[in-house]
């Protein structure tokens, strides 16, 4: 293996040959492959298949290399960065699971021709949105009760007999209902939460002000109102409404799951479509 792109990984002097390349740099301005390399040096921020994921990605969302171009093998990769074909192995995998590449047993790994992107809801509290639009935010807690989890409830990332705070809540704009709240929360990861009465502040707002997480998987659907959520919302039965159910977990752990149905044409619900890479690349 060449020591030319190690040096400019390590600060090691190369051993013999001429002189080094700038730190981080590949050895030619073209791969075998006809790929641009210009671009691919390392900025030398974190582990090194990190900085290798982050220049293969900076390549194909700047658009220098195109989608169905094949890669270096990781050989060739691993020879250019002076670095195990483990470390390439990995960068090459993330790069594939986020859908920058397909990887294709004995023709090689190509650009992908279309990437699945993360889109991102966020946690907004909905009395933000609502005092945003310059109106008057309420909220009453219907129900609140203690139980254990599979006792005429089952949250089924929890163990059975579990224990758990369920709340029902609903949210005003303006004195006029929006949204219809049921919430549990997992009180083995917030214990606190059963001695606060929720007097001026909802449970959204307090979860979101005092509870970290660490990821939380959404599913969102059209739906029409029963009778009894029609009643409670003001509206007909059968109006169009919008039904979000929402676990929140921080290191893996449950924190809430929560199922939010709001009126369809009280409503709005926007997020964002981002990659990691392209987070971590500030595009």
């Amino acid at each position: 293996m060449q020591g030319v792109a190690r040096q400019g990984l390590t600060g090691q002097d190369r051993v013999g040959g001429s002189a080094p390349t700038p730190a981080g740099a590949p050895r030619d301005d073209l791969s075998p492959n006809g790929l641009s390399l210009d671009g691919l040096t390392l900025d030398g921020r974190g582990a090194l298949f990190d900085q290798i994921k982050r220049a293969v990605a900076g390549q194909i969302l700047r658009g220098r290399w195109q989608a169905g171009q094949r890669l270096p093998n990781e050989a060739e990769l691993s020879s250019l960065y002076g670095v195990s074909r483990q470390t390439v192995h990995k960068a090459i995998a993330l790069l594939a699971r986020e859908g920058f590449l397909v990887r294709r047993r004995r023709a090689g790994t190509f650009v992908a021709t279309g990437r699945r992107d993360r889109f991102a809801l966020p946690i907004e509290d909905i009395g933000d949105v609502v005092a945003r639009e310059g109106r008057v935010y309420e909220f009453r807690i219907r129900e609140r009760k203690s139980l254990r989890n599979g006792q005429g409830i089952r949250w089924p990332d929890l163990p059975d007999g579990a224990p758990i705070l369920a709340l029902e809540c609903l949210h005003f704009s303006d004195g006029t209902p929006i949204q219809h709240e049921r919430r549990l929360v997992n009180l083995d990861a917030v214990p606190e939460v059963a001695e606060e009465p929720f007097d001026s502040v909802a449970p959204s707002r307090w979860l979101v002000d005092r509870v970290p997480w660490s990821s939380a998987d959404h599913t969102v659907r059209a739906v029409n109102a029963t009778a009894e959520m029609a009643a409670l919302l003001g509206v007909e039965a059968g109006a169009a409404c919008l039904s979000i159910r929402r676990q929140t977990m921080h290191l893996s752990r449950p924190v809430t799951l929560v199922h939010f149905l709001s009126v369809g044409d009280r409503f709005s619900l926007s997020g964002s479509s981002i990659t990691d890479s392209a987070t971590e690349l500030n595009l």
